[in-house]
């Protein structure tokens, strides 16, 4: 368990280096309960003074107007491309530059109301391949946002190692456990997203004439992207407004599921490091309680050996039993006095 956890602590110290955190790269935690130790220094003296306060990962992300500039030059080639193919899309039709932009906004959404639509072979192989290429894009999407996750995670384990060097693993723990999983931008996403519907719905009754009944339908349609298409923006300012709307609502939707994923990262994140901290915690009481003085019996070295084998069940009491037998040894040890931390607490 030891040669694990310093592993961790290896692979956590070159971390720090790479995205410059404050953690040095050859020390490793005193994990060990012990009064003894070195003097403890109060939170707020900590350079890491949260576990959570130092962990923004978004500000190691790969810049994301890379991402922004391919999306541009994207929604352009396919508003140009339907452009000239204008004669080879059926549908009800405004104004030839709005409607090409706005069935590239609506297929590149995956809205796909199915109002304006490719009806020939030449026109199905250049929406085919637009299709296609959307779908790469958004393939990126999902590995920046992935990035995110894991990255956040990552610092949280390593500014929690990083506290439980400077100040012990109890006190460390103490204050994960303090620390309360903030719901803030999850409850801001879904009010953009409430003030978003209604604007929408606004539009779609006042503009597009719409019953308020079907002005709700359509826009749940929309910022879900389902699209059945039977309600649709049909009038020109309607589309230009359809534009922008349908990609900033799709948006939203796609942060609020980001959001509520990086809540439950959060929770897991804080598991994890309780867990890595509270798995390495052997307390010097506990040793100080399993020694029998009247008996003569003092656990040593030997004994944590096998109570931390046993504890991460690398090894059986059927073996050591077995292996004291042969040797002629009394096999009542630490790890039957010492309670054992089960994999289910954990």
């Amino acid at each position: 368990m030891l040669g694990h956890f310093n592993s961790i602590i290896a692979m956590a110290a070159n971390a720090a280096k790479q995205t410059k955190l404050p953690m040095a790269a050859t020390d490793s935690p005193n994990l060990t309960n012990d009064k003894n130790g070195p003097k403890k220094t109060t939170f707020q003296s900590c350079k890491a003074t949260s576990v959570a306060t130092n962990c923004d990962p978004r500000t190691n992300l790969p810049d994301l107007k890379w991402l922004g500039l391919y999306y541009v030059i994207y929604i352009g080639a396919g508003t140009l491309s339907f452009l000239a193919l204008r004669n080879h899309i059926r549908g009800k039709k405004t104004n030839d530059f709005i409607d090409s932009l706005y069935m590239s906004v609506v297929t590149m959404t995956t809205v796909g109301y199915g109002d304006l639509v490719p009806h020939d072979f030449l026109s199905q192989v250049v929406c085919t391949g637009f299709i296609t290429v959307g779908m790469l894009l958004f393939g990126i999407v999902v590995k920046l946002a992935a990035k995110y996750l894991v990255f956040k995670q990552q610092k949280v384990l390593i500014n929690a190692l990083h506290t439980a060097r400077k100040m012990g693993p109890m006190e460390a723990l103490n204050e994960i456990e303090s620390i309360e999983i903030d719901y803030t931008k999850c409850i801001i996403s879904l009010i953009a997203m409430a003030v978003h519907f209604v604007i929408g719905v606004s539009v779609l009754v006042n503009v597009e004439g719409m019953e308020i009944e079907d002005a709700v339908y359509c826009a749940c349609t929309t910022m879900t992207t389902v699209g059945f298409g039977d309600e649709s923006f049909s009038s020109e300012f309607g589309r230009m407004f359809g534009v922008l709307w349908i990609f900033t609502g799709t948006s939203c939707l796609g942060q609020l599921f980001l959001y509520v994923a990086e809540v439950y990262t959060d929770i897991e994140a804080k598991k994890l490091v309780k867990w890595v901290i509270a798995s390495n915690i052997i307390d010097k009481k506990d040793f100080e309680a399993a020694d029998n003085l009247e008996k003569g019996k003092v656990h040593g070295a030997a004994d944590f050996i096998l109570y931390k084998l046993k504890e991460v069940r690398k090894i059986k009491q059927e073996d050591i039993s077995c292996a004291m037998k042969d040797a002629g040894v009394d096999d009542r040890s630490v790890f039957d006095v010492i309670p054992a931390q089960s994999s289910e607490k954990k």
